[in-house]
This record gives C-alpha cells, sequence and structure tokens, in this order.
C-alpha cells in the first residue's frame, strides 16, 4: 500500500513538473515575441517623396566617335541645327584627335540629331571629326528623403507604370554620384536611360514596405 502510494505521487510530481516546465516554455516564446514587436514598433519608419519627374522620349542617350579627325582642342559639341537642346563636351589626343566625349545636356528630339563640333575657339584647320547618336527614353528626377531613416540605395527599386511592363530597377544603379547611401534630409538626382520605345506615364519608387508615385511630366 505504501508502495503505491509513493508511486502514485511521483507520477503526479512528475506530471506537474512537465506542466510547469511546459508552461515556462510558452511564457519564454510569448515574452520573446512580445520584445520582437516592441523592437519593431521603436524602430522608425521611412519616409520619402518624389519630388518630380521629367520623361524626354527623344533624349540623346549616346554620341559615338565615328571619325576622331585632327588639329582639334578640348572644346564643346552642339547639334548642327542649333535646336533641341542638346550640347555636349570632349577631349582630344596629342594629335587633336577627339578621343572622348561628354553628355552635359541631353536634349529631345524626334529622330538622332546630327552632332558636330562646335567651332568657336578652334585652332584653324581642325577638321574630320564626324558622330553618331541614338535617342530614347530618358527620365529625370529629384528624390528627398524626409524621414529620420537612411535608406541603402541598393534596398530601393523603381517601377515604371507600375512594373507592368518592365523588370524593376535598383535606385543605386540610376542615381548621380557615387553615394550608396541615401540619408534624412538629402534630395538626390535621378538620371535613368530607358531606352525602350514604350512611353509611359508613372514613375514609383518602393523601399522598406512604403511606396511612392509620382506623374511622368
Amino acid at each position: 500500500m505504501g508502495a503505491s502510494v509513493g508511486i502514485g505521487a511521483l507520477i503526479v510530481g512528475t506530471s506537474l513538473m512537465l506542466v510547469f516546465a511546459l508552461a515556462v516554455q510558452s511564457l519564454d516564446s510569448r515574452m520573446e515575441t512580445s520584445l520582437e514587436i516592441i523592437d519593431d514598433a521603436g524602430e522608425p519608419l521611412p519616409s520619402f517623396r518624389i519630388d518630380d519627374a521629367t520623361l524626354w522620349e527623344g533624349a540623346v542617350l549616346t554620341v559615338t566617335i565615328a571619325t576622331n579627325g585632327s588639329g582639334y582642342q578640348d572644346g564643346t559639341l552642339v547639334e548642327q541645327s542649333g535646336s533641341g537642346g542638346f550640347s555636349g563636351t570632349f577631349t582630344v589626343d596629342a594629335a587633336g584627335g577627339i578621343e572622348t566625349v561628354t553628355i552635359t545636356n541631353r536634349g529631345n528630339y524626334s529622330s538622332p540629331p546630327t552632332i558636330i563640333v562646335d567651332p568657336t575657339g578652334q585652332l584653324v584647320g581642325s577638321s574630320g571629326a564626324t558622330f553618331s547618336s541614338d535617342i530614347g527614353n530618358f527620365i529625370y528626377s529629384n528624390l528627398t528623403n524626409t524621414g529620420p531613416v537612411t535608406i541603402k540605395n541598393r534596398e530601393a527599386w523603381l517601377f515604371l507604370d507600375g512594373g507592368t511592363s518592365e523588370e524593376p530597377t535598383n535606385l543605386g544603379s540610376v542615381t548621380s554620384g557615387t553615394t550608396t547611401h541615401w540619408y534624412p534630409g538629402e534630395t538626390i538626382q535621378l538620371e535613368w536611360a530607358e531606352d525602350g520605345t514604350t512611353s509611359y506615364e508613372r514613375i514609383s519608387l518602393t523601399s522598406k514596405g512604403l511606396t511612392m508615385v509620382n506623374t511622368l511630366a
């Protein structure tokens, strides 16, 4: 009889210890979850805006040197008719042949413009340089980080027309400058060559669960 009572008490005691252990484990799990929720709630949320967005459907995307020419000194490039807004600069090699071209204003055209050397300030006898150009969509935009959170450019993504026709583009690949972070209060410039033939209406930017949309002018 005494042995039976002892065994029964041992079984009851073991069961109570198991119940207690399960209860403690459940409380620990709930406490961890609660602490995670508190931590998440305490983390500030990002905030940003698209200040403006302009799409030029006939922007000059590239200028290729077809013939280097000779006798030039570093100077500027213009569009032959003087219209459309294109401008650029160039550097020359030891023989005065044009070796590099930089676009400073892409302009806006319905067909590839004829690019020439601006003769102003050029040496007598310089000649022979010719160029080819390609046009396409180019998007200019100013983006401002209005919140307290520093955003990594690689963690922000751009879409055109809601992403229905194009894959997302990483913000870090289309911003001017070399910074990899978008700091609170900072305005960055978007320069995005999108050389498709589609005409877009909207641009959207998303990061850390926040999405902002603006109409392309």
